[in-house]
This record gives structure tokens, sequence and C-alpha cells, in this order.
């Protein structure tokens, strides 16, 4: 079997997840509904919500396509969670933004912000918000098709 199997979705994890890191002083972004320790608040989760959007028709060698991933904010304050997923939204928006994921060839295509999210957990709110990220991608799937390397002619109607 090949090892040409498409584009990495880890990739794009990891992109986000610097991404986070630095606009926001270092909190984590971890996969949404992922098992383990929950990060002491503030964090963001990620959740890749369409992984797959195509914008051709028939390109599937080297193949641009479009997915949408949402962030979204947890901490105990409903202004912070705001607060954060508005820098967030501002950051993917912004030159540096944009440069920083085009660095690791990912296009920002639109951001949409979301809002409040929040989750009523036993006896107190945690406070949630968030947007929704839809970016262009390139698949670095390559058809491996077999090179006609020569051929004969035979025609067997010719006269004698």
């Amino acid at each position: 079997m090949s090892e040409n199997k498409g584009y990495d979705y880890s990739d794009l994890a990891a992109a986000l997840v610097e991404a986070i890191s630095t606009l926001s002083d270092g909190n984590p972004l971890i996969e949404s509904n992922s098992n383990g320790e929950q990060p002491e608040y503030p964090f963001c989760t990620y959740s890749i919500i369409n992984p797959y959007i195509g914008i051709t028709f028939d390109v599937v060698q080297n193949e641009p396509f479009e997915a949408v991933v949402s962030l979204t904010w947890y901490d105990d304050s409903a202004i912070n969670v705001l607060n954060l997923a508005n820098r967030t939204n501002k950051w993917f928006r912004s030159f540096a933004g944009r440069d920083f994921l085009f660095q690791k060839n990912i296009i920002v295509v639109d951001v949409k912000m979301d809002g409040q999210r929040d989750d009523f957990i036993s006896i107190e709110y945690e406070r949630k918000a968030g947007l929704d990220i839809r970016l262009r991608l390139n698949d670095s799937f390559i058809d491996e098709v077999g090179s006609i390397d020569e051929f004969s002619i035979n025609n067997e109607n010719e006269e004698e």
C-alpha cells in the first residue's frame, strides 16, 4: 500500500495549538470531547466540524479544499471568555494571524464570532464563548498512475 494518504489533520491541529498559545500568552488548546485531565481555566478547545468542503470539481492531486474548525474558550467568567473569543477572532482576521497560518500552508477564508456557549453544570455554569474558522488547505495526495514508457502499433489491417 502506498504511503500517499492525503491530508494529515494533525498538521492543522498542531498549527492551531501553536496559534492559540501565541495569541493568548500560553493558554492551552485541546481537542474537544477528549479524554484526560481538564486544564485549568482559561483554556480553549477545537473541533473540526467540517473536515472537507470541496472547492474544485475534478482535481484530485494536490487538491485545495476547505475545512471548518470550531474554537471554544472555557472559564468561570463570562466576560473573560467573551474577551478571549473576541481576541481570537481579531487575531485570526489580522495580518499577523493570517500570515502565521499562511507560513504553515493554511489560508484563513472566514471567521465567524459565535458568542456565548455556556453549559449548566450541576449547580453552576461553565462559561464558554467561541467562534468558527473556515480554512483553505491543500491535500498532499498524489495520484500514482503508472507511466507508459513505450508502445508499439500493430496494424493488422494492412494488406500484404
